[in-house]
């Protein structure tokens, strides 16, 4: 097989955000953005419906931000109608890269991703981004103008000054990276297609560790690493694209004799990404019930009603299994791959068994208390009956022969009619 030329390498950086239901900007949202159509081929209608944006199915929505809206917080105070331009610095090395128009999609159980849609020239440029491995990026990154002069700016502070006049945030709280949870998509083209499998096995292991495809590179320790491969076509027979599956990347190398990385971009993003988003959504939305569960105030039943009754229409709902998922087998296999690694399942499970815990404990806090009140009503009964038994004796003693006998037929009266309804049960 011929020695593979790579032209360029795109990621779509996965960026894990929360909201509270009260404070989403949906008309910021629909002012810089629009709705994402399900448009892939590659999964089943009824999963297809759980992102159409108006759906009765809907478990969320897509938003197609353009690039001009996401440097927009960046280019303002310059006065340049957009930038898309970019450099990051790490250790006396820059690394160029640009951004294109990328995506958002925000979930009914109070989880969003922004997918940030990157390219370059050099697979370094990635591990300059990300600093896989470290919990602090020293990375120094700049926007470049159309004159070409280079604009420091602060990461942290161009995503919160995006994201928080939207309702959105970095979803965990701290001083962390926005980037130290995100989830990185990687492809790129190859001119020829694949004799065998081991070169698509040695390309994405090494996009996967963010290192140039012809870079010797091994790593035994890695045990979340799954690969899944196109069916061998009998026409070429050769395979046309493969992808290394991990919890935190997934990496694809596709054959296109044309090199056009910006059709491939396309095609990742309406047939790709939605497959990673929903096992992603998954995973983050038990981690955001966790959240919420700590975060919940003491004896507050009717929050965690509310709570509980969200999780119970996300487990009926709002997952999928693999089987049901796409008509191709191998989409299914990346789909089932992805909840593996990330061991989303038991997750589920996990999150499940706490509300159910904390819901039957405030069961027996609300039951402690409605027998206290019932305890209390039932002696205040009995104080009234003492009182009225007193009362018909006074009558009595003072009364009548008419009285007497209007007692008398009043008590068979009520015995004859509980005699009737003892007998009729």
């Amino acid at each position: 097989m011929a020695e593979h030329q790579y032209s360029s390498y795109g990621c779509f950086l996965i960026v894990p955000l929360k909201y509270d239901a009260d404070t989403l900007n949906h008309t910021a949202l629909e002012q810089i953005g629009h709705s994402v159509p399900m448009s892939t081929m590659d999964l089943n209608e009824n999963v297809k419906a759980m992102l159409e944006p108006s759906g009765p199915a809907a478990v969320g929505s897509g938003y197609v931000i353009p690039a001009a809206a996401l440097t927009a917080p960046l280019t303002a105070p310059t006065g340049e109608a957009s930038g898309s331009s970019f450099l990051v610095s790490l250790h006396d090395k820059s690394y160029s890269f640009s951004l294109w128009d990328s995506w958002l999609y925000v979930f009914h159980t109070r989880v969003a991703f922004l997918c940030l849609s990157l390219s370059f020239s050099r697979m370094d440029t990635l591990k300059a981004i990300c600093n896989p491995g470290w919990a602090h990026n020293p990375a120094v990154f700049s926007w470049v103008d159309s004159a070409g002069t280079p604009h420091v700016f602060s990461l942290e502070q161009w995503l919160s000054d995006l994201l928080n006049p939207l309702g959105l945030h970095k979803f965990f709280d701290g001083d962390s990276s926005y980037l130290l949870d995100s989830y990185a998509y990687n492809f790129t083209v190859v001119p020829n297609w694949f004799d065998d499998l081991e070169p698509i096995r040695r390309i994405t292991f090494n996009l996967h560790k963010m290192m140039p495809p012809d870079a010797p590179m091994e790593d035994q320790a890695e045990e979340d690493i799954r690969y899944v491969y196109a069916a061998k076509n009998q026409d070429h027979n050769a395979y046309r694209w493969g992808c290394c599956v991990t919890s935190q990347t997934i990496s694809y190398v596709v054959a296109d004799e044309t090199l056009d990385l910006e059709a491939q971009r396309e095609a990742q993003a309406a047939d790709g990404l939605p497959v990673v988003l929903l096992a992603l959504y998954e995973k983050y939305t038990c981690l955001r019930f966790t959240q919420l569960i700590t975060g919940m105030k003491k004896n507050a039943l009717k929050e965690l009603k509310a709570l509980k009754e969200l999780m119970l229409n996300f487990q009926a709902f709002g997952t999928v299994t693999p089987a049901n998922l796409s008509r191709w087998h191998n989409v299914k296999q990346i789909y089932a791959s992805l909840l593996e690694v990330n061991d989303i399942p038991t997750a589920v499970q996990d999150i499940s068994a706490k509300l159910n815990i904390l819901a039957s404990h405030q069961e027996a806090l609300e039951h402690a208390k409605s027998e206290t009140v019932i305890n209390l009503i039932t002696l205040f009964g009995i104080v009234s009956i003492l009182a009225s038994v007193l009362s018909i004796v006074q009558i009595l003693s003072d009364g009548n022969t008419v009285i007497w006998i209007s007692t008398i037929l009043t008590t068979v009266m009520l015995a004859l009619v509980t005699a009737l309804a003892i007998l009729r049960r």
